[in-house]
């Protein structure tokens, strides 16, 4: 495989590597490329302006959860008519689950993937020491391609020119683009990091326009087209067979934390219909219902507000129905959230209550073991995800947890996923290529019943 690709990578976080990533799509989108995004770690908010620049669902390569070779076979699929690939990093290049292994970086990604690396440094308050700070990136993994930087928070012409010579003199690597510190160059953030396009309605066009006049476009073409050839994996089934099911996915401005992946496997395994939380006022005739992540503590109010709504949920989890909740999931099957402005009441099936916070509880990749057999998994099978969440949980009752932590935050510290009838909800976040019956799982249930 040859796509020509690149790796947007950072010296660390907050430095304009995911306006430069979006920019760049957008760019090479505007010039009539067909753009195949993706977004290194588990981010889901990212990949949403991915889709926007590009018009193409981005995937998820997270070398901590999947696998190489699954890894290698997302990167292809998603690459599918594409003309380019452009990988957005997370955190710094080399920033990783732990202090010494490099599994999860952005740096392994670019050596799977054989792709160049083009690093993204604030240069703010800062001259002839990007030097050696960018010449420690590159010789700090020799297998690893660090084929030009893009400055950014530049404060002057002069101030570029001082910085560009001192990285390409003394850290000999090539300065591609130069941006200035604008606030034309910012996207808006909240507690989970950027706020999701479909809330801000930003254009990315003057975005793109920027990137075009700052950045060496045609440079960043030659590099991409240098990457290397890799080898790809055949291609597994998606180890069942499409069926009668009926599944509603909740997907609407409160709940859209999804993997492209796992929404492709499960309309392969059956009959998908879309849900919207705020607005509709039943449940369609479904199987199983699935609710993700997402910001339900923005949209409390209006979510408390769909009485009708939250009562049908109720009554389907009440009569049997299978649903799969995952962090705003959870906190939506719960009492309530109480937040800032005040108590919410939510479907009230789970005798669980949230209440934000105003710094993270739970955050980064986890590991969990089932200790019952639960609609994911089996007894005994442990399950690698991650938790990105300011909620903290507040238990109501006596519960019965699917699963025992083995890293991460969970619910109550030690556990996650409540069971309940034919409920499972919980903090962890699953990637249907990290957990590979994910979803073979989660509709067998339905057939059988």
């Amino acid at each position: 495989m040859d796509t020509p690709r690149i790796v947007i990578g950072g010296v660390g976080s907050g430095v304009g590597k995911t306006v430069l990533s979006i920019g760049l799509m957008k760019a090479l989108t505007d010039r009539g490329l067909s753009v195949a995004p993706f977004k290194a770690g588990p981010d889901y908010i990212d990949p949403m302006h991915h889709r926007a620049a590009t018009g193409r669902g981005s995937r998820n390569l997270d070398s901590y959860i999947l696998s190489r070779d699954a890894l290698l076979r997302s990167f292809a699929a998603g690459c599918e008519n594409a003309q380019i690939a452009v990988i957005e990093g997370v955190m710094g290049l080399f920033d990783s689950h732990d202090s010494i292994d490099e599994r999860g970086s952005t740096a392994q990604t670019a050596k799977i993937l054989k792709a160049p690396v083009i690093l993204t440094v604030g240069a703010k308050k800062m001259a002839r020491s990007a030097a050696p700070l960018i010449r420690g990136f590159k010789d700090f993994d020799p297998e690893v391609d660090v084929a030009g930087v893009v400055l950014n928070m530049v404060g002057s012409e002069r101030h570029r020119e001082k910085v560009k010579e001192a990285v390409e003199e003394l850290a000999g690597v090539e300065v591609l683009g130069a941006l200035p510190d604008s606030p034309s160059l910012r996207l808006p953030e909240r507690h989970l990091g950027l706020v999701p396009i479909h809330e801000t309605e930003s254009d990315l066009k003057p975005l793109a326009s920027l990137i075009e006049e700052y950045v060496d476009m045609d440079r960043v073409l030659e590099i991409a087209r240098s990457a290397g050839e890799i080898e790809v994996p055949d291609a597994h089934g998606p180890g069942f067979e499409r069926g009668d099911v009926r599944i509603g996915i909740v997907y609407d401005r409160a709940f859209r934390f999804y993997y492209t992946e796992t929404l492709a496997q499960l309309s392969a395994a059956g009959n998908v219909t879309y849900i919207d939380a705020l607005k509709d006022r039943r449940l369609p005739p479904i199987d199983l219902l699935y609710i993700g992540g997402g910001f339900p503590e923005v949209f409390a109010e209006e979510l408390e507000k769909n009485r009708r709504f939250r009562a049908d949920v109720h009554d389907f989890c009440a009569r049997g129905g299978r649903v799969y909740g995952e962090c705003g999931g959870l906190m939506y099957l719960g009492e309530s959230i109480i937040t800032g402005e005040g108590r919410f009441e939510m479907v009230g099936f789970l005798p669980i209550e949230t209440e934000m916070q105003d710094s993270y509880v739970g955050m980064g990749y986890t590991i969990n073991r089932a200790v019952k057999d639960n609609l994911l998994c089996r007894r005994g099978e442990t399950i690698l995800g991650h938790e990105f969440h300011h909620s903290r949980a507040i238990l109501k009752g006596k519960v019965d947890f699917a699963f025992r932590t083995e890293r991460g935050a969970g619910i109550d510290g030690a556990h996650d996923g409540i069971m309940k009838d034919n409920v499972l909800a919980g903090y962890m976040h699953v990637h249907p290529l990290g957990y590979g019956d994910m979803v073979k799982n989660l509709v067998r249930g339905c057939r059988l019943r």
